[in-house]
C-alpha cells in the first residue's frame, strides 16, 4: 500500500506537492484552488466553468481567462518540480485534466485503503482491518484542503471529513471485534463529541461500555444523548437508542453481543 510519504499530491490537510518527502511550493491561493479543483477529479476533464466556480465562488474577475492560464502554467511547473511528467496537466478546449496516477494523490490512496479495510472487516479479519486503517488514517495532516479558502471547495472538504469520520468509526468497530473496548470507547467518544446528534454512535458507545463491564457508564451515555437531543434539536431518542438502553438495563447479553458485532 502507498504511504503518505509516497503521495505526491496531498489534499488531506494543507494542499501540497512533495517529492521524496520534500515540499514543492505552490505559489498563491489561486494556484492552490486550481490544483485542488483538478486533483479532486483526477483523471477527468474539468470544465473551465467548474474550476471558476470552485476558485471564485461564482464571482470571477473580468480577467478570469488569463488568470486560469497563468494558474495552469504555474501549477504545471510545480508538478514537474515534484517529479511528475510535464503533460500530467493537460489543456483541453473546454477545460483542464490532471492525469496523475491515483497512487500519487493521497485522497485516492486513502479511499482505496478504506475500501480494502472494510472488506477485511466484513470477512472477520478485524486485526488486518485495524492495521490497514491505522496506516491510512496517518495520511491526514489536518482538515482536508486546510489552506484553501474558496467556499465551494470548503463544502467539498466537509464531505471529505465525513469520509475520515467513517474510517475512524470503522476502526472503532474493528476494536470492538478484537475485544479492545477501551480503545473503542476512546474513538467513539471522540466521534460523539464531533457529531453529537448521531444516535447510532451513542448506541455503539453504550455497547462498548457494557462490553467492558461498565453498565453505569453505558446508562449515562443514554441520558447524555437524551438530554442533547431534546434540548438542542427537540426530539426524543429513536428506537435503536431506546432498545439499547432497555438491553443494558435488563443485561441482555445476546442483544448486546450481537449489537457489538454489528456496531
Amino acid at each position: 500500500m502507498s504511504t503518505c510519504d509516497e503521495a505526491t499530491i496531498r489534499l488531506l490537510g494543507p494542499v501540497a506537492l512533495v517529492q521524496e518527502g520534500e515540499p514543492i511550493p505552490i505559489q498563491g491561493q489561486r494556484q492552490r484552488r486550481f490544483l485542488a479543483s483538478l486533483a479532486l477529479r483526477a483523471g477527468q476533464v474539468v470544465s473551465k466553468e467548474a474550476i471558476i466556480e470552485d476558485s471564485w465562488d461564482g464571482e470571477p474577475p473580468l480577467t478570469v481567462t488569463g488568470q486560469l492560464q497563468t494558474s495552469a502554467w504555474m501549477v504545471r511547473k510545480a508538478l514537474t518540480q515534484a517529479g511528475l511528467a510535464r503533460d500530467v496537466l493537460r489543456s483541453h478546449d473546454r477545460g483542464y485534466e490532471l492525469r496523475a496516477p491515483e497512487v500519487s494523490v493521497d485522497l485516492f490512496v486513502f479511499r482505496d485503503a478504506v475500501r480494502a479495510a472494510r472488506e477485511l472487516y466484513q470477512r472477520g479479519r478485524h486485526r488486518d482491518a485495524a492495521e490497514r486503517l491505522d496506516a491510512v488514517l496517518a495520511l491526514w495532516r489536518g482538515p482536508a484542503l486546510a489552506d484553501v479558502t474558496s467556499g465551494r471547495l470548503r463544502l467539498k472538504a466537509e464531505t471529505l471529513e465525513e469520509e475520515r469520520t467513517a474510517a475512524v468509526e470503522l476502526r472503532a468497530r474493528a476494536d470492538l471485534g478484537l475485544g479492545r473496548y477501551t480503545e473503542a470507547i476512546n474513538r467513539l467518544s471522540g466521534l460523539v463529541d464531533h457529531d453529537p446528534f448521531r444516535e447510532d454512535l451513542y448506541v455503539k458507545l453504550m455497547m462498548a461500555y457494557y462490553a467492558e463491564g461498565r453498565q453505569a457508564d453505558a446508562i449515562q451515555v443514554f441520558h447524555q444523548a437524551k438530554k442533547i437531543l431534546r434540548e438542542q434539536i427537540g426530539i426524543n431518542p429513536g428506537v435503536p437508542l431506546t432498545k439499547a438502553m432497555q438491553a443494558v438495563l435488563r443485561q441482555d447479553e445476546h442483544y448486546l453481543r450481537v449489537g457489538c458485532g454489528k456496531a
